[in-house]
């Protein structure tokens, strides 16, 4: 068994920020994925099913194919990544674990990054396929990592249910005193946020070219160093 995450306190420490990069990496590879790969996302899987859901309705098949194809990478990742937990790293911390997670979705994006430098756009046949599974296994991957972090309501790939959260909790916020947001809220709504921004920049740096396939790798390693900066903040290592 992974042992516990250490319970979160109610300030900003290296696990949230590395929390924080996984979802700027998320938002970055949704909008580079939707933008170049023919509309699918490889970290919402609740957005895939409604694309999968309309290609299927108007006799689409090529277009249902794509959503299906990132169902397949992010279930295989997620399924990787727990069965490495069960086999492998079962005797370590939390923060190991989830720095060697996400060393693997960094070498997982590492390998995207290079391909899209190299392939000819519009990206078309087998490369938006393969693409398609190694962004959405890598999402995989960094799912369950993130739920190894111990932040209660956090996710950063999902986050519908992450924005009933905040909603709830800021309107009960109005109604109640001290009419003020709890620390988890808005850790949810940073979180939340760095999704959005991953997004905007992914918008911002379209025109950029190739560039833009490395910001999702160079955020992942930047959350790897903060969890393992946890663990070493944890122990009292320098």
């Amino acid at each position: 068994m992974i042992a516990d995450a250490d319970s979160p306190k109610d300030h900003v420490d290296s696990a949230d920020i590395g929390l924080a990069l996984l979802g700027l990496a998320s938002g970055v590879m949704d909008a580079l994925a939707f933008f170049n790969l023919g509309e699918v996302f490889p970290s919402a899987m609740t957005g895939n099913t409604a694309l999968l859901g309309l290609a299927l309705g108007q006799g689409d098949m090529i277009g249902a194919s794509r959503p299906v194809a990132a169902f397949v990478g992010f279930l295989a990742g997620a399924a990787a990544a727990t069965a490495s937990l069960d086999l492998w790293l079962d005797k370590l911390p939390a923060p190991r674990a989830i720095f060697w997670l996400l060393a693997l979705e960094a070498c997982l994006l590492a390998t995207f990054a290079l391909a899209w430098q190299f392939i000819d756009r519009p990206i078309v046949g087998a490369w938006v396929y393969g693409l398609i599974v190694i962004a959405s296994f890598a999402m995989g991957l960094q799912s369950v990592a993130a739920r190894l972090a111990g932040r209660p309501g956090v996710t950063t790939v999902v986050f519908t249910s992450t924005l009933t959260s905040i909603v709830t909790a800021a309107t009960n916020a109005m109604l109640r005193p001290p009419h003020a947001l709890s620390f988890t809220t808005k850790r949810q709504i940073g979180m939340f946020l760095m999704y959005g921004v991953g997004a905007a920049i992914c918008g911002l740096l379209a025109a950029r070219g190739t560039a833009i396939a490395i910001l999702p790798f160079a955020a992942v390693v930047g959350a790897a160093v903060c969890h393992r900066r946890a663990r070493q903040n944890d122990i009292g290592a320098p």
